[in-house]
């Protein structure tokens, strides 16, 4: 079975050592040639685009798949980690992908910090690191703004119901990145892009902020996703294309039920039946000619328990320390603290929650590159908390203004939310 786990497994824990190595719960991105952040600019390579940040591994990954290809084929499974299909294979629960390894390959990638879909999908559509592409986690502070937004939905946090206000408040989703992304690099080289999204972000703030210079396809449900994708493969045009679909299901699941509950693996079950017999058993010999097929995740997921112990309106004398709730990611909270107050802050965490979380200061967060080692983005500094709480196991903090209901989180460096499956079949 060509799994290509061992080799990737051992470089990651060959890394040099990081003040923010903290046992064996922890799992530190790779922006060096293993991570997510590095598929952006192999994709560029295969189809002969322009150079994008750091490629994967080029003596090792490279090697196997093959240097170029006239299409590249990218599925993005919103939460599906490398761990749970893995354990899903071993299970036989995941048959699908278990026969598609008689053909393709299975490498592990690490996701970025925070391990969350804005950050991720930006890194995707960037080929930048966090760092420097700016979109720090799920909540973010925001000088310029002066208010913490949501980057998802792209509103204040302080306003429910409020999916798109920013953007008509005059806010600019594509000013705002200030970047030049993945489809308009790929269109000045004659590459195009084809996206396929949920018709209920298909023009999303964060969808417009990525999309630039590519052609939008909004889906309805699975059968119409692959149905249209194997149309548009077999069409075959003579250019090269960048074919882009995103899935949600997994990760909504996954934050109702938990990372192994049966809903979820029911769902990627009927994801992947439609996958191989709608889409690759629908393509023609010409259609399958030159095409690389990749399937790959922004992160994984960790379940995590209901517990009021981590509500943080139940630590009064913890919220007196801070100037304003947490930003970021309920796995990965920046703390913005009022001067002074660090000694309180730290003795306070041992206290209410011995041993559950690592404090590190903004300034050992950026040195160890958590969020990139590339030139960072000018805000980046006022992005991150003062502290960020680094959890272990499966603790978290919740803030938000309503019920906690997860029994899934991501976001934090758990393996389980670090590690994601790149699997690569050539469709020839």
């Amino acid at each position: 079975m060509p799994v290509f786990s061992e080799p990737i497994f051992s470089k990651l824990a060959n890394r040099s050592v990081s003040v923010l190595d903290s046992g064996p719960d922890v799992l530190l991105p790779s922006y060096d040639g293993l991570g997510l952040a590095n598929l952006p600019g192999t994709i560029s390579h295969w189809l002969g685009g322009p150079k994008l940040g750091l490629p994967l591994l080029d003596d090792f990954m490279l090697e196997k798949l093959g240097q170029h290809y006239r299409r590249v084929v990218l599925v993005l499974v919103d939460a599906l980690g490398y761990n749970q299909l893995v354990r899903l294979m071993g299970e036989g629960k995941a048959d699908f992908w278990s026969r598609a390894l008689g053909k393709g390959k299975l490498f592990p990638l690490t996701s970025i910090s925070p391990s969350t879909t804005a950050s991720a999908l930006t890194t995707v559509w960037t080929g930048a690191a966090p760092n420097a592409h700016g979109i720090i986690g799920y909540e973010m502070w925001t000088q310029e703004l002066s208010m913490v937004i949501n980057t998802i939905l792209h509103s204040p946090t302080t306003f429910a119901g409020s999916a798109g206000s920013l953007s008509s408040s005059g806010f600019n989703p594509t000013g705002f990145l200030g970047r030049e992304t993945l489809g308009s690099l790929l269109a000045h080289r004659g590459i195009e892009s084809q996206v396929f999204l949920p018709g209920s972000i298909g023009n999303s703030g964060l969808s417009q902020m990525h999309l630039s210079s590519t052609q939008l396809h909004s889906y309805i449900g699975e059968s119409d996703l692959w149905a249209n994708m194997r149309d548009l493969l077999n069409t075959r045009p003579a250019g090269r294309q960048f074919i882009y679909a995103y899935w949600s299901d997994v990760d909504s699941l996954t934050h109702r039920y938990g990372t192994y509950d049966e809903r979820v693996t029911l769902q990627l079950e009927s994801f992947s039946h439609g996958l191989e017999h709608i889409l690759l058993e629908g393509l023609h010999d010409r259609a399958r000619a030159d095409t690389l097929f990749l399937v790959t995740a922004d992160h994984g997921s960790l379940t995590t328990p209901i517990d009021e112990a981590y509500t943080l309106s139940n630590h009064p004398a913890l919220c007196a320390n801070l100037v304003m709730q947490p930003t970021c990611e309920s796995r990965l909270p920046f703390l913005y603290i009022k001067p002074g107050s660090e000694t309180a802050i730290r003795d306070y965490f041992e206290m209410a929650w011995p041993g559950q979380f690592s404090l590190y200061s903004r300034a050992e967060i950026l040195e160890a590159g958590l969020l990139g080692q590339q030139d960072a983005h000018p805000d980046l500094a006022n992005r991150v908390g003062d502290l960020v709480a680094v959890p272990h196991g499966d603790a978290y903090l919740w803030w938000a203004h309503k019920a906690n209901l997860m029994k899934g989180r991501h976001g934090g460096l758990h393996p389980d939310e670090m590690l994601v499956p790149l699997f690569a079949v050539s469709l020839d």
